[in-house]
């Protein structure tokens, strides 16, 4: 048999967390850090104040308007890629556009013959999705190219940096998980 020892009891009730609760409140936390830094959640790739905008606005929302708009982007850009190329600033890019803008005209017109504007000025620029990020409606410096009438839909990007013309995306690479990577080097290598 035991032998008898006098056993104290607390009678206070303890206040003791509950480890969910605890987890739950760690799992908050780190959210929200998430959330706080810039550069986890993409913030830290918006574009920046300073950016000078292209806007391309076709004569109306047709299937051959839309096609003519395609076909001017892809003919002024070489020359927008080419002045981005030699400009340091974006005051310097403004300027640069700005006297580009006859050129542009010129090489817009051997594919319309309908009236293209072309100017550098402050415009309304609508909301974009970006993959994970999203431009809101803003008026930033732009140079816009109207065809025609201009009340089709319109393409934008931003110069400065290089939204527009982005470098061949990354391939990605299959997911590798370690455990079974280890597995097949240790028993099949």
């Amino acid at each position: 048999m035991l032998p008898d020892y006098e056993i104290i009891r607390n009678e206070s009730p303890q206040s003791k967390r509950s480890p969910w609760l605890e987890l739950i409140f760690s799992l908050l936390i780190i959210q929200t850090m998430l959330f706080l830094l810039p550069s986890a959640s993409g913030a830290a790739e918006a574009i920046p104040a300073d950016a000078i905008h292209v806007r391309i606005v076709a004569n109306s929302n047709t299937q051959e308007d839309q096609e003519m708009k395609s076909l001017i982007q892809e003919e002024i850009q070489p020359i927008l890629v080419e002045a981005l190329a030699t400009a340091k600033s974006a005051e310097e890019l403004e300027n640069q556009l700005s006297s580009l803008t006859n050129e542009m005209t010129n090489r817009a017109g051997k594919i319309t013959k309908k009236m293209i504007q072309i100017q550098v000025v402050d415009a309304l620029i609508p909301p974009k999705k970006d993959g994970s990020i999203f431009y809101s409606q803003n008026v930033q410096k732009a140079l816009v190219v109207t065809i025609g009438e201009g009340k089709g839909d319109n393409w934008w990007c931003a110069l400065f940096p290089k939204v527009c013309y982005r470098d061949e995306e990354p391939k990605e690479e299959p997911v590798k998980f370690w455990t079974w990577e280890w597995i097949k080097n240790k028993f099949w290598s």
